[in-house]
């Protein structure tokens, strides 16, 4: 996924949500009450005891000085949390600070949605000179959503002392407390997408396997309907999988091949197997949820790392188990492997993590290695990536990959395509072709979700533009280049990991979307179908200018960056800072669609430590620079550019920083030239 940044990890919770909330939402009167438009944790007072926070997850929590000392934590995702269940339907800014030794942390919410539970991350920060993170987010909550907490977790599972964590309301508060979740449609009303592309690929999905222990049998028929795939959203990541209980309660027994279960995995699997539909296993080797313990000496945090020799043992031995536990338990369920997952740094070359500290920047090729080894030979065995489709990283992937398709070792590449509708179809379906063509494999499109765009029509321009990636997939497809399964990464808009973006072909309530009519019109002919309350676009040339000095700003973060106003602006009072966020991309994003058919003019002050500021189009695969300063001092810098806007085209454009550096900016005036 784009932000190798997921941390979405299921199944640890379903104690902890008999807490329903904190002492502040008063539980118990049929009449009116009063809901705090704000929740702040208060460390002075325990669990439970008014202090509007709950353990999240497998750790120890000690209240020490007013502070949350948070220990012994045996997964990432686990710390603190603050329960915000009256808070659906509502946009919530959430904040924290905390001193660590992590690499990282980051802001997220657990929601559930008719008894399907969702993680999204919010917002992410990297620890200072003195190890504080400040981390500051927004996230709108689904009106569906029932117990909603938001989570304060680690890229590691070293300890982590909080200060402060708030969520509030943003604007006015929407108060849903009274009003039911809307009612499900029946899906099994809706024509099967599996049906339709029968002649070309599989059609699958990935879901939770709370769906499938869900007494709500809604969510299970859209599945039996719709797909004849399924990938486990979680449930085999190695988070969920090794066991690290049993593990780290005796290190010595199990320091060559750790202990695992399959918990979390048997009711995805079960449901697979009783109803025919076959099952991508996703993933065995991943820098992110794989418990750093795992390749340390004596699984110890605090002491040396694992061997190379170790670790490959270790490597080899989890695969195997992994493997044909599942083929021994469920023979036939699972017929490809995403082997290794996102192992190209967004920089380029092998992304840097415990797998190359330990074992080397060869550990894809032993991972390979391994599980061609154990894996049945009707099994495929895949490489799984996001931003596949940058002819960058296609090198990358590719220079990767290649001596592994020599040997034999692999027969698939995964394209996650987490994208947008300012992605050239063209070019998506060119880099498939080239993935089959210069490594000889099979292609799996493995986590699909399009953004709708930021129009007057999002829903039915999201849906125009499904039906043009599809036509452009099936024509692909008739051209010979071998897709096998395409996949979309969930269910509903509601149990997206990118909710607010509205990215799958179903609404909550189960219907479909004009996302789901344009794939079908691409396999059956026809157009997706206006809507009643249908817009007519109109160009509207008039300058977006932004000074800031009335403290306002109209665009917003592109992921999970934060703005603010600040003081000190170029020759005013006021500017806009952007900070946060998980990568130099995510920055400060602005609507332009209203200038489509006309070249824009871009002008900009900004100023930053990053040695490099841009202001870039939001071009999915291609995001070309419509300026580029030098900044890297304190002073600030004047940037300006010239951009054409497609006829038609729904897009945006953001500024960004060479670093994770934040960056100022002020005098923001984009015009139409023509």
């Amino acid at each position: 996924m784009k932000k190798g940044f997921l941390k979405i990890v299921a199944g640890l919770m379903a104690g902890m949500l008999l807490l329903g909330g904190c002492d502040a939402l008063p539980k118990g009167s049929d009449g009116p009450r009063e809901v705090p438009t704000t929740i702040t944790a208060d460390f002075t007072k325990g669990e439970n005891k008014g202090g509007n926070w709950v353990t999240y997850g497998d750790c120890k929590v000690t209240l020490k000085d007013g502070k949350a000392v948070v220990t012994e934590r045996s997964a990432s995702n686990t710390g603190v949390a603050v329960p915000c269940p009256d808070y659906r339907g509502n946009t919530v800014v959430t904040s924290a600070q905390a001193t660590t030794e992590n690499g990282s942390l980051t802001l997220s919410m657990r929601y559930e949605i008719f008894g399907n539970v969702t993680y999204v991350n919010i917002a992410a920060g990297i620890p200072n000179e003195s190890g504080v993170v400040d981390i500051t987010g927004k996230i709108e909550i689904p009106a569906n959503a029932e117990n909603a907490l938001i989570y304060l977790e680690a890229n590691d599972v070293r300890d982590y002392t909080v200060s402060s964590f708030e969520v509030s309301i943003d604007g006015e508060f929407n108060d849903l407390t009274n009003v039911p979740v809307e009612s499900l449609e029946d899906p099994t009303k809706t024509a099967s997408l599996s049906a339709a592309y029968a002649d070309y690929f599989k059609f699958g999905v990935a879901s939770p396997a709370t769906v499938m222990t869900n007494t709500n049998d809604g969510f299970k028929k859209l599945i039996l309907t719709q797909f004849n795939s399924v990938t486990p959203e979680n449930e085999l990541k190695p988070e969920n999988v090794l066991d690290a209980k049993t593990t780290l309660a005796d290190p010595a027994k199990y320091n060559e091949c750790p202990a695992v279960h399959f918990d979390a995995a048997k009711p995805i699997l079960d449901f697979c197997k009783e109803n025919g539909i076959s099952m991508r296993g996703h993933t065995l080797v991943w820098h992110s949820q794989t418990p750093s313990w795992f390749f340390y000496e004596n699984y110890d945090v605090n002491g040396q790392l694992a061997s190379r020799d170790l670790m490959l043992t270790r490597m080899e031995n989890y695969i195997d188990t992994v493997i044909n536990w599942c083929e021994t338990n469920y023979p036939g369920v699972i017929y490809a492997w995403d082997v290794c997952n996102e192992c190209i740094d967004d920089g380029g070359g092998i992304r840097q993590s415990y797998w190359t500290q330990t074992i080397g920047e060869d550990f894809v090729e032993k991972a390979f290695e391994f599980a061609r080894k154990h894996a049945p030979a009707n099994v495929e065995l895949f490489y799984n990536d996001y931003n596949e489709y940058q002819t960058s990283k296609q090198d990358d992937i590719i220079n990767l990959l290649k001596p592994i398709a020599a040997a034999g070792n692999i027969d698939g590449m995964g394209m996650q395509s987490h994208i947008n509708s300012g992605l050239n179809v063209d070019n998506y379906v060119a880099a498939a072709k080239r993935y089959a063509d210069e490594l000889g494999v099979v292609i799996h499109i493995t986590e699909l979700d399009v953004q709708a765009p930021k129009s007057v029509n999002p829903m039915y321009d999201q849906g125009v533009y499904m039906k043009k990636l599809f036509s452009a997939i099936i024509e692909a497809d008739k051209a010979g280049v071998p897709i096998e399964c395409v996949t979309v990464w969930g269910l509903t808009d509601d149990m997206s990991w990118k909710s607010a973006t509205k990215p799958l072909l179903f609404y909550g309530n189960l219907s479909p979307k004009p996302a789901y009519e344009g794939v079908m019109c691409a396999v059956n002919g026809g157009d997706v179908q206006k809507p009643a309350d249908y817009v007519e676009p109109v160009s509207d040339t008039t300058p977006f200018v932004e000074d800031y000095e009335d403290q306002k700003f109209t665009g917003g973060p592109r992921y999970s960056s934060v703005q603010k106003i600040v003081e000190g602006g170029y020759e005013s009072d006021y500017c806009l800072q952007n900070s946060e966020g998980y990568a130099e991309y995510d920055g400060y994003s602005i609507d332009v669609s209203q200038y489509a058919g006309h070249v824009i003019h871009v002008s900009f002050a900004i100023k930053s430590k990053a040695d490099v500021c841009k202001c870039t189009a939001d071009i999915d695969g291609t995001w070309p620079n419509i300026a580029e300063v030098q900044t890297g001092t304190d002073e600030w810098v004047l940037g300006e550019g010239d951009f054409e806007v497609e006829e038609g085209a729904t897009l945006t454009i953001y500024f960004e920083s060479s670093d994770m550096s934040p960056f100022f900016l002020d005098n923001v005036e984009i015009k139409a030239m023509n």
